[in-house]
């Protein structure tokens, strides 16, 4: 399964790289981009808990192939809305939440995200 995600700080893409090198993953650049086959969206959370304008872009024009999400955030600077893309990709596109991490995440955020694509590819 795909990998497809979002980063702007370089969080994200520091958690995608501790998946391992046999990761199958595309970054979004501008969210026109198009995906045929099934991935989970790794992404951060933009402003106080929302989706990155791009990451929404994207999901709307692939959806059908969108099986899960995992999502960063920051708990110390915004912990009311830590990670709040989450839940609106979850309600916006009916699918699970694998996980939500703080900032670039630790192993065992990465082992969930592991996890998941092993048993679903």
């Amino acid at each position: 399964m795909k990998v497809v995600y979002a980063s702007r700080s370089g969080n994200v893409e520091k958690f995608v790289m501790k998946l391992g090198r046999n990761v199958d993953s595309m970054r979004i650049a501008d969210g026109s981009e198009k995906v045929d086959e099934d991935f989970i969206i790794i992404t951060y959370t933009d402003g106080v808990g929302s989706i990155p304008r791009q990451v929404e872009t994207f999901l709307k024009a692939n959806r059908d192939h969108l099986k899960a999400a995992a999502v960063s955030g920051n708990e110390r600077r915004f912990p009311n809305t830590f990670a709040g893309a989450a839940d609106k990709i979850a309600a916006m596109f009916d699918v699970p939440i694998i996980v939500t991490f703080d900032g670039e995440g630790g192993g065992d955020a990465v082992d969930d995200v592991v996890d998941f694509l092993e048993e679903n590819s």
